[in-house]
Formats: C-alpha cells, structure tokens, sequence
C-alpha cells in the first residue's frame, strides 16, 4: 500500500521551479522515495498551480524519510528558498489501493 505526498504550489517562475523541484527530487530519493514527480496543473480551479508528488511504498517509509528530510540542512534551505518565490496553497496524503 503506497503512501504519496501530493503538494500543490502557486506561483514562481518556471525555469526557477523546475530546477528547484530536480534538486529536491535527489534528496527524496536519497531518503527512500519510490517516484517524485512534479507537473503543472491545466486546467480546472488549480489551473496554473504546481503539483509535487512523492511516493513511498508504506507508511514506515514516508515517516523515516520525513524525519530525515526535516533534519537534512541542504533540503531546507532549498525548501526556504522555494517559498520565497511561491506558496504552499494545498498538501494531500493519499494511499494506494492494491487492485
């Protein structure tokens, strides 16, 4: 049963976005995420807004890397450096269903 992180924000410049989201992707990863994606959202009330997606496999997982994520200096900088440029309008938790 997979535990996915979706985070929506609003704002920022694209070029900026983007390379911002790659580092983070390296420092989920290093910390146990099995997919971090990041999009723009097209159409409907979200239009414009950011999506960043990371996936753990369980719960076990997703609470040790958030743990490391929340210690790891190099990510929160990043993190504070994100939100000078955009905002954090919406964060979801889902789990997976096993079909």
């Amino acid at each position: 049963m997979s535990v996915t992180q979706l985070t929506r924000f609003k704002g920022g410049k694209p070029e900026e976005m983007i390379k911002a989201a790659k580092q983070a992707k390296a420092h989920w990863e290093k910390q146990g995420a099995e997919y971090v994606g990041f999009s723009r959202i097209h159409t409907g009330s979200w239009t414009g807004q950011w999506l960043y997606l990371v996936r753990f496999p369980n719960w076990t997982a997703m609470g040790k890397a958030q743990d490391a994520i929340s210690q790891d200096a190099d990510f929160q900088k990043l993190l504070a450096h994100v939100l000078t440029m955009a905002e954090i309008v919406g964060r979801t938790t889902t789990i997976g269903v096993d079909l």
